[in-house]
């Protein structure tokens, strides 16, 4: 674990540009099953992660034949796709989980991240309730 940088790149892809879909999860998952999907449906390479304990709380004890196991964590990974159609490549950022305390450090990690290998436009996805019938303008 690095206390001074959570991030960790494992791959340095050779990015000329590209842009970057952050997804978390939200109401229904959707942002995250859509992130997914495309990640699968592009075959995109992972390349790095953001180490989770700065970020998120081990929450209980998983215990498996009498033996206690090392705490589950969410994790938050980045993926990479090389477009062979365009000059403008796809980064993915999936995360499990919204950390309860430090999102904005969190994003401040994907955001670091999208400016370390040049991202021209940032996406992001997640879903939230809104009091407004789906018909209307906002």
């Amino acid at each position: 674990m690095n206390m001074e940088d959570p991030v960790i790149i494992y791959k340095e892809p050779n990015i000329k540009s590209c842009d970057l879909l952050a997804a978390w999860p939200g109401i229904g998952n959707v942002a995250l099953i859509i992130a997914k999907y495309i990640k699968d449906k592009l075959g995109a390479e992972e390349i790095g992660e953001i180490e989770p304990f700065d970020f998120f709380d081990p929450i209980g004890v998983m215990v498996k034949n009498n033996i206690i196991e090392a705490p589950q964590f969410p994790e938050s990974k980045f993926y990479y796709w090389h477009n062979p159609k365009s000059e403008r490549d796809l980064l993915l950022f999936i995360g499990d989980e919204q950390p309860g305390i430090k999102g904005y450090e969190l994003a401040h990690c994907v955001l670091d991240v999208a400016q370390r290998f040049k991202a021209k436009r940032v996406y992001t996805c997640a879903a939230a309730i809104a009091r407004i019938h789906h018909t209307e303008q906002p």
